[in-house]
C-alpha cells in the first residue's frame, strides 16, 4: 500500500486560525452532576487534559536533564542539581496518566 502525501491534506495558514480558538475551562468532578452527560464529559477532558500537562513538563524537565549531563560533562553534578532535584521533586506526582475512572469511583464528595 503506498500513502501519497500531498499538500492538500495538510492544514495550511489560511484554515488555521489561533485567534479563533478558545481553550475550554478546567471542569473538576466535585463540581457536576453526574446525570448530565455533558458537564461529564467536559470533566473528563478536564482531567485527561491536566495530566497530559503534567506528563509532558515532566518530559520537559527530563530532556533538559539530559542535555545538561551532555553539554557539563565533568561538572553535571555541580551543574545540574538544580535540575535533578527539580526532576526529582515532579517525579512521583507527575509521571502518571491515570485517566478519570478510579477518581469517578472513589470521589469523596459523592
Amino acid at each position: 500500500m503506498v500513502y501519497h502525501h500531498t499538500l492538500n491534506n495538510f492544514p495550511s495558514s489560511s484554515n488555521m486560525s489561533l485567534e479563533n480558538h478558545a481553550r475550554s475551562k478546567n471542569v473538576s468532578f466535585d463540581t457536576i452532576d453526574y446525570a448530565n452527560g455533558q458537564q461529564l464529559k467536559d470533566a473528563k477532558d478536564s482531567m485527561l487534559r491536566e495530566q497530559w500537562i503534567r506528563s509532558s513538563a515532566l518530559k520537559t524537565v527530563r530532556r533538559a536533564l539530559e542535555k545538561c549531563y551532555r553539554v557539563s560533562n565533568v561538572n553535571q553534578w555541580e551543574d545540574c542539581k538544580p535540575l535533578a532535584d527539580k526532576y526529582l521533586e515532579m517525579l512521583p506526582e507527575y509521571s502518571r496518566v491515570g485517566g478519570y475512572l478510579f477518581y469517578m469511583k472513589n470521589d469523596p464528595s459523592k
